[in-house]
């Protein structure tokens, strides 16, 4: 197996090690990680998203995997918020899906910075 290979499976790992993290994390009485102001949920948020863009896209290089891995990280938000929505110690909020989606572009611009930078030094 080549060493590419191996990089791709451990990144897939901690991917969804990461995401059934932030599952459970999203069901659980929402007092358990508390920053201790306004808009710290939101920056949670945006933290979550951009983490799990960064192993999915490590797990998956190729542009349209990249747009595909976005849909899919956009649509477990969604379900998230639907799960909370039915619990009655969460809540569902579109701020939530925003701030995920944040988070999705901030990687996504991260990513593409680093590569064009990458690009002009060659």
């Amino acid at each position: 197996m080549s060493d590419f290979f191996i990089k791709k499976q451990y990144f897939k790992i901690l991917f969804f090690i990461t995401t059934t993290v932030i599952f459970i994390l999203a069901i659980v009485p929402n007092d358990h990680i508390d920053l201790g102001f306004v808009y710290a949920d939101k920056i949670k948020h945006v933290t979550a998203f951009f983490v799990l863009s960064l192993l999915l896209n490590r797990s998956s290089s190729r542009l349209k995997h990249r747009l595909r891995n976005m849909g899919a990280l956009l649509l477990f938000g969604i379900f998230i918020e639907l799960i909370q929505s039915f619990i009655s110690y969460r809540t569902a909020s579109p701020d939530d899906i925003i701030a995920d989606v944040t988070g999705i572009l901030l990687f996504q611009l991260f990513y593409s910075l680093l590569r064009l930078i990458r690009y002009r030094k060659k």
